[in-house]
């Protein structure tokens, strides 16, 4: 199921703009649907309540340690220091916090994506998937997120470089960053549709290779909405569904 072949390669294929539409399209979905939108909280939800109890744990735990560090404070500078440890913890763990709960709020809601990827797959009359487990749904969610991150991250860092180093290769290397940005998206999306067809990494990246014009305008409007800054978790169940809908047009393609 959607290995790679000569046929299915020929079969199915779709442009930059069908991307892009499909996109676009998972907003319509989401949006046009009362019944979706606790499943489209639950991503941002989960952020939310990580990061104040993590947070609420940083600042108990930073406090602790800067009394535990500095046990018999005398005098006014040292009181001053303690405050002082403090506030440097307490702004070390908020941040960390934040990271964490950026980190896992995807992988934790992974089980509400699954479930937005269903229902437009059965809106466009494809065919119904079992339930995915909890467990084995974070767990699926966290490792290609991870994967995106371990193969996009040095590509951007070395264009990075590159542009500070050479300034005018910038006009090169900016968009380079963009593409690369756009389908470490498109991956990470595409995973809750073809993660519930059972579909393996391999079999995922000869579905890129075989649509990829489709799955870089996918990515492309994708990376375009995560320039505005704070969107991401936001953007998740449309970008799923979006990933749905371009995953049941190559299907359906003649």
């Amino acid at each position: 199921m959607l290995a790679p072949s000569p046929q299915g390669a020929a079969r199915g294929r779709l442009g930059f703009f069908d991307g892009a539409s499909a996109f676009f399209g998972g907003f319509g979905f989401v949006v046009s649907r009362p019944s979706l939108w606790g499943w489209a909280a639950i991503p941002a939800l989960a952020a939310t309540l990580l990061f104040f109890g993590l947070g609420a744990l940083a600042v108990w735990g930073g406090a602790a340690l800067a009394d535990t560090l500095i046990a018999e404070p005398s005098g006014a500078f040292t009181t001053a220091g303690v405050w002082l440890l403090r506030v440097v913890f307490w702004l070390v763990g908020v941040v960390l916090s934040f990271l964490v709960a950026i980190s896992l709020a995807q992988p934790l809601s992974g089980f509400a994506l699954d479930a937005i990827a269903r229902r437009q797959e059965l809106a466009l009359g494809g065919r119904t998937w079992p339930d995915q487990p909890f467990v084995g749904a974070a767990l699926r969610s966290l490792r290609v997120t991870l994967t995106a991150l371990a193969v996009s991250l040095p590509l951007l860092a070395l264009l990075t470089l590159i542009t500070l180093l050479a300034p005018p290769a910038s006009v090169v290397t900016v968009p380079l960053k963009f593409l690369v940005t756009g389908l470490a998206v498109a991956y990470d999306f595409l995973d809750y549709p073809l993660g519930l067809r059972g579909v393996g990494v391999r079999a995922r990246l000869g579905f890129i290779r075989d649509h990829a014009a489709a799955v870089l305008g996918f990515g492309v409007a994708a990376a375009l909405l995560l320039l505005v800054p704070g969107v991401g978790l936001v953007l998740l169940p449309f970008g799923v569904a979006g990933a749905a809908r371009l995953v049941v047009a190559t299907d359906q393609a003649p």
